[in-house]
C-alpha cells in the first residue's frame, strides 16, 4: 500500500523531493550530476583505496582458524596465491 504524503517525515518529504528533481533531469544533467558527485567525493578523500593495507590486515585476519565457520585453510591458502599472482599488494 501507497504510503500517504502526509504521514511523510521531514527527511522523508527531503528524499521524496531530491528524487522528483533527479527523475526530471535530461540524461546530460544526470551524467554531469553524478560525474560531480564522484569528483567530490574524490577531493574529499572519500573514494581512495588504500592499495595492501586493508588487504594484507584482512588476510591476516581470516588466517586464524575457525575465524570465519565454512571458510577453512585450504580456502585461506587459495585467496592468499591469488592475491599474491594477481599483485593486489604492494
Amino acid at each position: 500500500m501507497k504510503r500517504r504524503s502526509c504521514h511523510r517525515t521531514e527527511n522523508e518529504v527531503k528524499i521524496h523531493e531530491k528524487a522528483i528533481k533527479m527523475r526530471k533531469m535530461t540524461d546530460e544533467q544526470l551524467v554531469r550530476y553524478v560525474e560531480d558527485r564522484v569528483e567530490k567525493a574524490r577531493s574529499e578523500g572519500r573514494n581512495e583505496v588504500k592499495k595492501g593495507n586493508n588487504l594484507k590486515e584482512f588476510l591476516e585476519k581470516i588466517s586464524v582458524p575457525g575465524t570465519i565457520p565454512g571458510v577453512g585453510v585450504s580456502t585461506v591458502d587459495k585467496l592468499k596465491k591469488f592475491v599474491e599472482v594477481g599483485g593486489y599488494l604492494e
